[in-house]
């Protein structure tokens, strides 16, 4: 595959391609600005927001990034969803600038136009913008990892190629402080250096082990909490990676079922075959022994490495356990970009292919885009008839919880009138107690009670917990099989009526049923003794 762009006479001027590809950038970071507040916090959000509230060098689920960067949003734009998800947005506005500058430098503004607009169309960055979780800061570094790498293998020039290494190693650092899932992107490196004989002197050369040591130095920081705190991290990473009950059928359909949903079925298709091929021309090349790739095939090649191995992996993955459709998200920004660069080779070729191509390009962004809009969309849902269970429904995680916390509020505060003036705040899991952290108004500090739950990043302020003996608490939770466990830490539990949380018109069931308890008498800190899990 031998990707040039050559504009026909007649075709439209490269620059016509950077304005449309600015203004579709500025236009869609309006509306996503937007939507920022438009809905309530998930339960994952709270909980890397608690997180921004005690920076430490490492945290139980992942890498600190996420934690640094919603803190210095809401330290700009204050404790609001606006401040903790400003910093997503801008992460998954980066990734989608890093897609137009790698695909115009590797092809064409033309290319890089229809690469920033086939992503910024899909579910995947729509979710990416709105929902402040650790997923987009990785995407973003690995675009910006795949940006310096095409300048340390590609540039002409010795000087450009040592720095672009260096920044890579820098770049590849943050993404692994995001999520350890950026470690692929060293086997994806190593397969192109393998795979391309003309790059292949690299492995012999000292930048890419110095850009190495530049990623593990980034990391010390979390390595040495993880020696502080058990280890905690990767005794977690390996618990997500456990056997599932499922059967390997079902799990390799809940799979690629979620790649489509996230890229749009059109795109995922389209992402996967160009994907594959750059490797049957590769290995053609290895047969004949001597044999170099062209320009063309090496950059293709680059492209398809740094992207299907990564689809592949958690693909093989889903024999052994439940791979959750987050994890293979770094995968699509490269794929993209070289459908983008195929796309605009046609184009520019002849004005039937251009047609063509244009027809195939109004029908990925169409079946990208429907998914999207629907997504954000529960009235369209509405409108046209498509009501969701409510544990189907996704966004239903995003919606109750300032209800819940108005009613936490009014308990406390009838709590103090009777005289019970130190009321903490509990739940089992980090749910209840990181969104009632953050829609209470006082913002207190809550507290995980590892009741028969896996551990979280509370573990490590649970000894505050001796704190509160001989205290009162309220107590928050999904359901009440909790109860003797109570009973046994608190002197006296009072059950309120449960709090049956509606969305309607959207949904005509129950979406979420909340029980809350009054504890009296905090008579005996458990710590983590009852928890299950890693």
């Amino acid at each position: 595959m031998d990707l040039t762009t050559a504009p026909t006479p007649g075709f439209a001027s490269q620059s016509r391609w950077n304005s449309i590809a600015l203004w579709f950038l500025i236009l869609s970071t309006c509306l996503r600005l937007l939507q920022l507040s438009s809905i309530e916090l998930a339960p994952d959000e709270a909980y890397y927001w608690d997180w921004s509230r005690h920076l430490s060098l490492g945290y139980y689920d992942q890498g600190p990034f996420i934690a640094y960067l919603i803190r210095a949003t809401t330290a700009l734009f204050g404790t609001t969803e606006f401040g903790v998800r400003f910093g997503v947005m801008a992460c998954s506005l980066g990734t989608l600038v890093c897609a137009w500058a790698l695909a115009k430098r590797l092809f064409s503004p033309l290319a890089g136009m229809l690469a920033a607009i086939l992503l910024g169309l899909t579910p995947l960055f729509e979710v990416g913008s709105l929902i402040a979780t650790y997923d987009p800061p990785l995407v973003f570094f690995w675009a910006l990892t795949a940006l310096s790498l095409e300048r340390a293998l590609f540039a002409e020039r010795q000087r450009d190629q040592t720095i672009a290494w260096l920044l890579a190693g820098l770049t590849t650092g943050l993404g692994f402080l995001s999520k350890h899932t950026m470690l692929l992107v060293l086997p994806c490196l190593i397969l192109f250096l393998l795979l391309s004989p003309q790059h292949r002197h690299w492995l012999r050369r000292p930048q890419p082990y110095i850009a190495f040591l530049l990623t593990m130095l980034s990391y010390a920081g979390v390595f040495w909490w993880n020696l502080q705190h058990h280890w905690w991290t990767f005794g977690h990473l390996l618990f997500l990676a456990h056997k599932s009950s499922d059967a390997p059928l079902k799990r390799l359909g809940d799979y690629l079922g979620s790649q489509a949903i996230l890229l749009g079925p059109g795109l995922f298709l389209a992402t996967v075959a160009i994907g594959i091929s750059p490797f049957r021309a590769a290995l053609k090349a290895q047969r004949s022994t001597g044999t170099a790739l062209s320009a063309g095939q090496s950059r293709a090649l680059f492209l398809a490495c740094l992207g299907m191995p990564v689809f592949f992996f958690f693909l093989l993955l889903t024999l052994k356990a439940k791979v959750q459709g987050n994890w293979a998200v770094c995968a699509w920004v490269t794929p993209t970009v070289l459908l983008a660069g195929g796309m605009a080779a046609m184009m520019a070729s002849s004005t039937e292919a251009r047609r063509r191509q244009t027809r195939h390009l109004a029908a990925i962004g169409l079946l990208s885009l429907l998914p999207t809009v629907l997504l954000v969309s529960p009235s369209l849902r509405l409108a046209i008839g498509l009501r969701l269970p409510p544990d189907a429904d996704t966004s239903n995680t995003a919606y109750g919880w300032r209800e819940t916390a108005v009613r936490v509020q009014q308990l406390r505060e009838a709590m103090a009138k009777s005289g019970h003036t130190h009321v903490f705040i509990a739940g089992n899991g980090y749910t209840y107690p990181s969104l009632l952290a953050f829609y209470l108004p006082d913002h207190p500090e809550t507290h995980d009670m590892f009741i028969h739950n896996r551990l979280t990043m509370y573990a490590a302020s649970v000894e505050s917990l001796r704190s509160h003996l001989g205290e009162d608490a309220i107590y928050v939770n999904d359901n009440q099989v909790e109860d003797a466990d109570l009973r046994y830490q608190f002197e006296r539990v009072v059950w309120e009526p449960p709090l049956v949380i509606y969305r309607r018109p959207y949904s005509v069931e129950p979406i979420r049923t909340v029980h809350i308890a009054h504890c009296y008498g905090y008579r005996h800190y458990m710590g983590l003794t009852l928890h299950e899990g890693g």
